[in-house]
């Protein structure tokens, strides 16, 4: 530990850090340095400003198992407000920066020169490895210090503008390029993305945070209307809903910038509305109406921005009565081949749409400095409910987490008591409900077609598939067609139990554009009822412009549903092709066999139930395919 008197103003100051060169007086802000065993005087910088950073000098915490203390406490602006950098001293010997932003923490150390990196090269979105890490630019900023504290590394420079470019990486992984006033060559900080809770510092420690009490109950400085700030630690814009007039948020004070359009938006929620999503309590702080135009048609949307103290900002997006919950999404932890695919959570999402997307109008409390007229690449990635969402400009690409919601979901968090307006068309990420019920429909199917094939099988044993009667008809040369000369009957056969018959008619002799058909009777030798069937075989050919042709054949088939049990005689009555005549006489007749099979398995009955049962998943396919088609419609990448 070093002690001395500060070369200005003689009050005692102290280096307890190794690492530390430079000092902050707490008695004049005089930057003292340490050279050898000497303190000189480096200037003087401006005061801390209370922010509503929860953390203060001197605090002790742990993350990963090694404790640390704040030792040092920087604070930067690039023109839009101030931000927190806390100078950290681990207890394993190791110096880093705790940074803050937004409600964010990034704990980084130093880890060398990254050499031959130009700045110039570097832009939001894009994707490179250093360290053989893989990485996402988020921002490429600038900013310089305006107030100082404590212990810190070396010397800072208020009037020096130096330059950084932030990037993420899987797994939280945060970098930071420090370039300074240099165009190449940046410091290189690695670190983690933290939660507050995850800084190991007792909650009893942490400092109340200032709440900036003259903008809590503020009023517009153009209509005089009352402005509930809901965020007045973190808001940098307020738009005035009663006129329009664009307020920015500095120091406590409300200054007047523009005057926006009078806002008439719809809004189906209002500012100051609390619903619950993801298991948190928000609140509506601000909204904003975005539009792109698409081969001259302009397409509106309302982005609700939502609020809570210790998880920050997030939105809720309204399109045409559709839904989205976004939670933002580090860019490196999504590997996405611009506009074609992202890939999150192991789940691929495919590009929808890239659009540029134009800020209309604006009510309500902002984090950043918005405004009118402002503008964003906007590109989408869906798999349904789910989706992956970038806004991209010069200077940022930010990436968010989208989830589907129903109106009725949304209603029941805010409670609202008014029903929502139904959704119009098909959204992006909507989930497509007719491809849950055809996969609903499909397990049912499938029950029922092994169901299906379970009776088929049991019929199958069942039954007694027993050939009865094989017997060769041949008809004489003199027999006319249907004519009692044509007819002949069979020797008695026996069907033991009740059953259907199937009947075969084969020719034996192959017929040449001509036709026979067989009148078949089953007489029962006791009661006399007769079972009666027609089966004809004809076979044509030829040929015609088209070339040659044939239809029929010489064997044909037919089914009789059931036949009590008992003796029968088959008697069969033969018609014919009178262009078969000549033939009959010189070949001595017509002559076919005709088969009897009794109780043998009918799959008629099995393929018709097959069918019926296939009908409704195909309706259930044909509506999920049609809702597909739909949603790809409106697609611009596809």
């Amino acid at each position: 530990m070093t002690q001395g008197a500060c070369p200005s103003c003689g009050a005692s100051v102290e280096f307890t850090v190794g690492s530390a060169q430079v000092v902050v007086c707490g008695h004049c802000q005089t930057m003292v340095a340490r050279t050898g065993v000497d303190l000189e005087s480096h200037g003087k910088v401006a005061r801390i400003v209370e922010t509503d950073s929860p953390l203060r000098l001197g605090l002790e915490g742990r993350v990963n198992s090694t404790s640390y203390q704040l030792v040092g406490h920087l604070q930067k602006d690039h023109g839009a407000g101030p931000w927190d950098e806390w100078f950290v001293e681990m207890s394993d010997g190791r110096s880093g920066w705790l940074s803050e932003s937004e409600g964010a923490f990034h704990l980084l150390f130093e880890a060398g020169v990254e050499e031959g990196l130009e700045l110039d090269a570097l832009h939001p979105g894009d994707r490179l490895r250093l360290r053989n890490r893989p990485l996402v630019i988020e921002e490429r900023g600038h900013g310089r210090v305006v107030a100082a504290e404590g212990q810190l590394p070396s010397d800072v420079d208020p009037t020096q503008d130096s330059y950084y470019v932030d990037a993420t990486g899987p797994r939280g992984l945060f970098v930071t390029l420090d370039f300074g006033t240099r165009d190449r060559d940046p410091e290189m900080f690695l670190g983690q993305k933290l939660e507050l809770s995850q800084l190991g510092i007792p909650a009893n420690d942490l400092r109340p945070r200032v709440r900036k009490a003259t903008l809590q109950q503020a009023r517009c400085t153009q209509c005089n209307g009352p402005l509930e700030l809901r965020a007045p630690d973190q808001t940098m814009r307020v738009a005035c809903p009663y006129c329009g007039a664009l307020l920015d948020v500095r120091d406590g004070k409300l200054a007047f910038l523009k005057l926006l359009q009078k806002p008439d938006l719809r809004a189906d929620l209002s500012l100051g509305m609390k619903g619950t999503l993801d298991g948190v309590e928000w609140i509506v702080i601000g909204y904003q109406e975005r539009s792109c135009v698409v081969e001259g048609t302009r397409y509106p949307w309302l982005e609700y921005l939502l609020y809570h103290p210790t998880r920050g900002f997030t939105w809720l997006m309204e399109s045409n009565g559709h839904w989205v919950f976004l939670k933002p999404l580090a860019a490196g932890d999504a590997d996405v081949v611009p506009q074609t695919s992202a890939h999150y959570q192991g789940r691929r999402y495919k590009a929808f749409q890239s659009v540029t997307a134009v800020t209309d109008a604006v009510v309500g409390e902002f984090y950043w400095k918005v405004f009118q007229g402002e503008t964003a690449r906007a590109t989408e990635y869906v798999a349904p409910p789910y989706s992956v969402n970038e806004d991209s400009t010069d200077n940022e690409v930010t990436y968010t987490h989208g989830e589907y919601l129903t109106p009725e979901q949304v209603q029941a968090a805010f409670k609202l008591k008014e029903k929502l307006p139904a959704p119009r068309g098909i959204a992006p990420s909507q989930p497509n409900t007719r491809r849950k019920k055809l996969m609903q429909t499909l397990a049912w199917t499938g029950i029922w077609v092994v169901g299906l094939l379970a009776l088929s099988a049991f019929l199958h044993a069942r039954a007694l598939n027993a050939q009865v009667l094989d017997l060769l008809v041949k008809v004489p040369r003199d027999a006319a067609s249907g004519t009692p000369a044509s007819m002949v009957f069979s020797e008695p056969f026996e069907l033991t139990r009740a059953g259907n018959v199937r009947v075969q008619v084969a020719m034996t002799e192959a017929l040449d554009n001509a036709w026979v058909g067989v009148q078949g009777d089953l007489v029962n030798q006791e009661t006399q009822d007769v079972v009666s069937f027609y089966e004809e075989i004809s076979y044509y050919h030829g040929r015609d412009s088209d070339g040659s042709w044939s239809e029929g054949g010489n064997s044909g088939s037919v089914f009789l549903s059931t036949v009590p049990a008992g003796k029968y005689v088959l008697r069969t009555t033969t018609s014919f092709d009178p262009n078969l005549g000549l033939q009959v006489a010189t070949r001595g007749g017509i002559g076919y066999r005709v088969t009897l099979t009794h109780d043998t398995p009918n799959e008629s009955w099995f393929v018709i139930a097959l069918v019926l049962l296939l009908l409704s998943p195909g309706l259930s396919f044909i509506g999920a395919n049609g809702f597909e088609t739909e949603r790809w419609k409106e697609s611009n990448l596809q």
